[in-house]
């Protein structure tokens, strides 16, 4: 233990946390324990190496991780300020526990047998949430406290009111296709979309293969960041030719290039050595022009960056190839890598909770990047388009506040009918400029690709429209991309 890490150890034990009590176990290990959730955090000693810390944050009840991570304590204040984000974790949870949601309709008899099938889906996939259903009017009268109060269909066009009734709720309606179907694993995925909770992930895969042969004898890490409306996570595998070797999760309220570092710098926690790699590949949310990142703010979401070039301070303080790209257009080389069909393809994706999303193209199996990698941001499209174009926010959401930070938090009750019109506009910009052979659709909110078709139909011939896909496995696609535009990058550069 050096210096470093002795002040660091004293400083935690003498924190005072609201709540909660502090125990140090033993020379490398305190827990912090309060009602809702247990806080660790650990030291690990490695040989010419400074000491990693592990920094944890999990439910007591469900054992679900609220905040994951490992760092080289090189810096007091950096470690000080990843504690407070952490005890931040901790008081977020004290409020958790059980998830409660509740279902409405009409008289309540429908919803009933659809909370029966919704908890015994919980309960299979050990999550700690309580579904409830009840008539409408019988809701409003009684209250109550609810993390979500999901509507049937038939009383969706009331949820304004519910809103105003539940006002510390997400208020949402269920989509048709879901609710019709009794599809307990849609309206799992779409809430814990909602909620910002990722207990319902795709898992890793080791099995990772992409359709349009490209040889692989390398060891490749990639590194995907995503942000949500509540948190942010980096997710993280390590590939030896195709066998998946190491991977991990980090979750936390917000995101910085630091955590990406950390990531890499911490790698031999989990048994691999970084000079072993041949690259590392990283997916990260905004545009990307040659490893440099435009900025994300704090107010528009989980994940910040200063506007530098983070591929090159990644390689200077590792010695190893890092090529970074969008996320998004990583997702879209994924779904062109495996499909065998389709030549030209665009990728939507947008997380619930926020009013527009991202979107790649691959055309004649070339990606779309474009000026500075703006390609498919369609943040400037949402302010120009939107706003004054005549799709107007107060008519979306029935509200006075037109600005769009008011509307990227998952406390707006956001329904699938109100955004289909302006998913299709999005896509149609898309479909005038490229016109690719299909589009895949990352959206939980939005599933019905016949509704999508639809609309699009409003103002295209059918003929013209393109094959709609809806993905669920949206990470899945970024890892197969970004292997591949890893893998094309070390046989010879992208053009």
């Amino acid at each position: 233990m050096g210096t470093l890490g002795k002040e660091y150890r004293e400083w935690i034990a003498t924190r005072a946390i609201d709540g909660a009590t502090t125990q140090v176990v033993d020379g490398d290990h305190i827990s912090i324990h309060a009602d809702a959730a247990t806080a660790q955090v650990s030291f690990y000693c490695f040989d010419d190496m400074p000491e990693v810390v592990e920094l944890s944050v999990v439910t007591n009840e469900s054992n679900e991780s609220r905040f994951f991570l490992h760092f080289e304590l090189e810096d007091l204040d950096r470690a000080k300020e990843l504690f407070g984000e952490m005890v931040d974790t901790l008081d977020i949870a004290q409020g958790g526990g059980t998830t409660h949601v509740l279902l409405c309709c009409t008289v309540g008899m429908t919803t009933t047998m659809f909370a029966a099938k919704l908890n015994e889906a919980a309960k299979t996939l050990s999550l700690d949430y309580e579904f409830e259903a009840k008539a409408l009017e019988d809701a409003q009268r009684e209250g109550g406290h609810y993390a979500a109060v999901m509507l049937a269909p038939q009383v969706g066009f009331r949820r304004n009111e519910v809103a105003a009734a539940f006002p510390d709720a997400v208020v949402t309606e269920i989509p048709p296709k879901v609710f019709g179907a009794y599809d307990a694993a849609g309206a799992l995925r779409m809430l814990l979309e909602l909620l910002g909770d990722e207990s319902l992930s795709t898992g890793d895969r080791s099995d990772l293969r992409l359709m349009r042969d490209i040889h692989n004898d390398k060891t490749i890490m990639l590194v995907s960041v995503v942000n949500k409306p509540k948190f942010s996570t980096i997710s993280f595998r390590v590939y030896r030719r195709w066998k998946l070797i190491a991977s991990d999760v980090v979750h936390k309220c917000y995101m910085d290039r630091r955590d990406i570092a950390d990531v890499l710098a911490t790698l031999h926690v989990h048994g691999v050595d970084i000079k072993e790699l041949d690259a590392v590949g990283i997916a990260v949310p905004g545009p990307v022009d040659y490893g440099e990142v435009g900025e994300l703010s704090r107010e528009l979401g989980g994940y910040v960056i200063e506007e530098r070039n983070i591929e090159q301070a990644l390689v200077r303080r590792f010695g190893v190839k890092v090529f970074v790209d969008n996320n998004a257009n990583a997702a879209t080389v994924g779904c062109y890598m495996l499909n065998d069909t389709y030549d030209s393809v665009a990728l939507h994706t947008q997380q619930v909770g926020y009013l527009v999303g991202g979107q790649g193209t691959v055309v004649n199996g070339r990606l779309v990047r474009g000026r500075r990698g703006m390609a498919g941001e369609l943040g400037a499209f949402n302010k120009r388009v939107m706003l004054n174009g005549g799709l107007h926010l107060p008519e979306v959401f029935d509200t006075d506040d037109p600005s769009p930070e008011a509307h990227v938090h998952s406390d707006i009750p956001w329904r699938a009918d109100r955004m289909l019109p302006i998913l299709a506009t999005m896509l149609l910009a898309n479909i005038t400029v490229v016109a690719p052979d299909a589009i895949y659709v990352a959206y939980d909110l939005i599933d019905d690709m016949d509704a999508l078709r639809a609309e699009l139909a409003k103002t295209l011939p059918e003929d013209f429209i393109p094959d709609l896909i809806h993905i669920t496995d949206y990470h899945e696609k970024i890892f197969a991309g970004e292997m591949a535009l890893v893998l094309q990058r070390l046989t010879a550069p992208l053009s």
